[in-house]
């Protein structure tokens, strides 16, 4: 981000007046790469210039200059004074309306007198506004500019840069002050693409940015959004996605999304103004059921992590009241002793009718007792929000200058509007691609551009007439929007500084969004036809023909994924038959680790723990804090290859859950010692040669060896003993090893379990009396023989027939090639 404008006749003394803040930066930036080792000039954005002079003049003047909240509820009492009935969107317009006055010269008196009820109105509100301001020695920004033509000759001559147009305030202050302007010379070019959907123009954008990225490293790529506001989150999900930044911190990002919100939007401040709410349903014993729920399972009060369960258990029982409202005692609090003490707490407190600074700090003592994110370390962009959050808060000492003594209700309202006003963006990361919205954008220049959402609702805009200021003098005024000249006009302006962004500028436009049609820019001349999301482009492969009426017998005497396939064979012939055709199997797309990986990194993890510590005994003498050690530094081992996220560090914190759970399990039964861990072993099964893997083989006490298989997911032995064997890795090992027992590992958050059959019962623990059709271990082996024997012959004779048992076509990956629903 830079400018192409000369700026070798601008020295440290002069004053320079740009449009916005990211042109503060950008003329920063390339004022210092022109003029190295030279202290910066004065820089500033329009509202910096107005509050510097005013800085500057300080010492003359006994008014205090306000910000905007105070600004909004001083002119929300002066509505107030009228009886109108006020709401958030009303305020909206009136200040917005207020600037338009202000910045494009339209006096009071011609709205008094223009014989239209709403805009004379509008002048009574805003005159007793500016009684207001004048009686408490206050002034806005809005009068500032009034201020530097009353007095010109206090500030030097600026430089400007960067106005696509000047309000008819800003011209008449430059040209009393005789401003000079600093232009910029711009070589640029322009390609138009049209897609099908917003999906496939966001992706395709974010492809394009970080193929730029990784081929221009030194490059500064922006992408620009009109519809930031509309497309935020599609915008992080699909970027996240494109970069791999998925659960990354915002500081660590590939790319930078200018979007700021509201604290109110933001769940940590949603939970602290819900706490504050709750806290006085507390006190009268009337509590909102869904306020509740919500509060008592947040992540930032004290005690979460060691109550979590049974507070959301505790929820879970409000709910069942089926009650909008329900008192305490219908609940029982003795399963969260940390949460009651806080409550017991909470309820002996006063509620006083007393000023907005006090509400303040009995706001932030209610916080102290809930221990509000103090009992949970917070992220990087969490700290940044909560500091912002109460900074903010202390608005409400400036609002208690006005304000008469409250209850906590009207008092929290009034934090919930600031809540609302104050707009919060976690710091960003030092990269070179930017997200940036249109405005932000005219001006600046990049090295590479790609301007997104050029549909016909964007270039050229609505009409837009503002609400309270007749048409007739909202057009001789020239405020934006009130005219189709100015529409056109403004469009022509817009559309040139985009084009200026880049030396070629990539312009698009989707066909839809969601469900609704759009159409391209009149601006603009775009192809018709939609093109290929990048990167998404398919190559054709050759067709194979088979013909399947002629039996083949399969000669090779080695084959890979043996397991499958003679599983495959019992559930359908057709199904095993399909082996023989070698398809490649694409793994599904996925974000973060897929289940594949985390059934290889458990298998990893505790093929580690089981080659350190391969007894009953051994585990046993480790105490829980060496168990602990060693469980973290395998499960590091075993995610080392994979790269470092957000998903991983999460996968990192269940495995060791899970995995100490199991090893607690394991201790319980009886001694034993880990002969093998993840061995791959050849066997041969009726003349079929495969190899597979061995998850873990152990010997007990009596002598007996017994196979496991760790299942991530639930399983049954029922599995072994029916007419097709749906598990056959463990039958097939026992039947070509001598093994006296096989048996599930079940390993899920929710239990573990060990699910198998043993010659000795006392080999295995303890299992359900009832095993189904399986038999005694040695008939249950030469059961197992047979039925593999027999589908190893079937597959090697040619046996293909479209005959699937009931669950053969659940997950089949061969529906197309299959006619058995034909």
């Amino acid at each position: 981000m830079h400018l192409t404008a000369d700026l070798a006749h601008i020295d440290a003394a002069d004053i320079i007046v740009v449009a916005n803040n990211r042109q503060v930066l950008a003329f920063k930036k390339t004022y210092s790469q022109q003029h190295p080792n030279i202290q910066l000039p004065n820089i500033f954005s329009w509202q910096q210039y107005l509050k510097h002079y005013w800085q500057s003049q300080q010492f003359q003047n006994d008014k205090r200059l306000i910000d905007t909240i105070e600004q909004r509820y001083l002119l929300e009492s002066s509505l107030e004074y009228f009886d109108q009935v006020t709401h958030v969107q009303l305020i909206n317009e009136v200040v917005k309306n207020y600037d338009y006055c202000t910045n494009h010269l339209i006096e009071l008196s011609s709205l008094s007198n223009s014989k239209i009820q709403i805009c004379e109105v509008f002048a009574q509100w805003i005159d007793h506004y500016q009684q207001t301001k004048q009686h408490l020695n206050l002034v806005d920004t809005n009068d500032l500019g009034a201020l530097i033509l009353n007095h010109p000759n206090q500030l030097q001559q600026p430089h400007v840069y960067g106005f696509k147009t000047l309000t008819p305030l800003q011209q008449k202050i430059f040209n009393t002050l005789d401003y000079q302007t600093i232009n910029s010379e711009y070589s640029n070019a322009g390609e138009q693409r049209c897609f099908e959907n917003i999906v496939d123009e966001i992706s395709s954008a974010a492809i394009w940015a970080k193929q730029q990225s990784q081929e221009h490293p030194q490059h500064s790529i922006v992408i620009v959004c009109p519809q930031l506001s509309e497309l935020q989150h599609q915008l992080i999900s699909i970027f996240d996605q494109t970069f791999n930044d998925q659960l990354v911190e915002t500081g660590g990002k590939s790319y930078n999304i200018s979007l700021g919100l509201a604290l109110s939007q933001y769940n940590l401040v949603q939970d602290c103004i819900g706490l504050l709410e709750l806290s006085d349903q507390l006190k009268s014993n009337k509590i909102n059921t869904t306020l509740f729920t919500q509060v008592v399972r947040s992540v930032y009060i004290k005690g979460h992590q060691q109550e979590q369960s049974a507070r959301h258990l505790l929820a879970n029982q409000a709910r069942a009241l089926a009650l909008e409202y329900f008192q305490l005692d219908k609940l029982g609090l003795e399963h969260c002793p940390i949460l009651l003490a806080i409550i017991d707490q909470i309820k002996v407190i006063s509620s006083n009718i007393q000023s907005l600074g006090d509400h303040l700090v009995s706001f932030n003592n209610t916080l102290s007792i809930w221990g509000f994110a103090t009992d949970r370390a917070l992220s990087s962009s969490e700290y940044q929000l909560f500091k912002k959050y109460l900074s903010s808060t202390l608005k409400l000492n400036q609002l208690s200058l006005h304000h008469a003594k409250c209850s906590s209700s009207t008092a929290r309202h009034k934090l919930t509007e600031i809540t609302n006003q104050v707009v919060f963006q976690a710091q960003a990361s030092k990269t070179n691609v930017q997200i940036i919205g249109s405005l932000e954008a005219e001006g600046l220049r990049f090295d590479q551009a790609w301007v997104m959402g050029m549909t016909h609702d964007f270039l050229p805009a609505k009409l837009n007439m503002p609400r309270f200021i007749s048409s007739d003098i909202a057009i001789q005024h020239h405020i934006p929007y009130s005219s189709y000249g100015l529409v056109q006009s403004d469009a022509k302006n817009t559309l040139n500084n985009l084009s200026s962004l880049a030396g070629s500028v990539i312009f698009s436009y989707a066909k839809s969004h969601f469900e609704s049609e759009q159409l391209p820019s009149s601006l603009l001349d775009f192809p018709e036809k939609s093109i290929n999301q990048v990167g998404m482009q398919t190559t054709p492969i050759a067709t194979e023909f088979i013909d399947d009426e002629v039996t083949i017998e399969f000669k090779a005497a080695e084959v890979k994924s043996g397991v499958s396939l003679l599983k495959d064979q019992m559930a359908c012939a057709f199904k095993g038959f399909v082996h023989r055709l070698n398809i490649e199997h694409y793994d599904e797309p996925h974000i973060g680790l897929s289940r594949r990986e985390q059934g290889n990194i458990i298998h990893t993890a505790l093929q580690y723990i089981y080659e350190e510590v391969d007894s009953k005994s051994s585990l046993v003498a480790l105490d829980q804090t060496e168990l602990a050690s060693l469980i973290s530094r395998k499960i590091f081992t075993a995610l080392k290859r994979h790269e470092d996220s957000g998903f991983k560090n999460i996968e990192k914190t269940r495995l060791e859950s899970l995995l100490l759970k199991f090893i607690q399990t394991d201790k319980l039964r009886e001694d034993f010692r880990v002969l093998e861990t993840e061995r791959s072993i050849q066997v041969d099964i009726a003349g079929l040669s495969f190899n597979t893997r061995l998850d873990r083989l152990d010997q007990m006490d009596n002598g007996d060896q017994i196979i496991f298989d760790y299942k991530t997911g639930n399983t049954s032995i029922a599995k072994w003993c029916g007419q097709a064997i749906t598990e056959p890795q463990l039958p097939i090992y026992s039947i070509t090893n001598n093994t006296q027992g096989a048996a599930f590992i079940e390993l899920n958050s929710s239990s573990i379990n060990f699910k198998g059959l043993s010659k000795d019962p006392d080999s295995l623990p303890k299992q359900s009396s009832y095993k189904g059709k399986c038999q005694q271990w040695d008939e249950q082996l030469a059961t197992w023989k047979t039925k593999l024997d027999q589908a190893s012959e079937d597959f090697q004779s040619g046996q293909a027939q479209v005959l699937p048992n009931k669950t053969a076509c659940d997950y089949c990956e061969f529906d197309l090639l299959c006619r058995v629903q034909r």
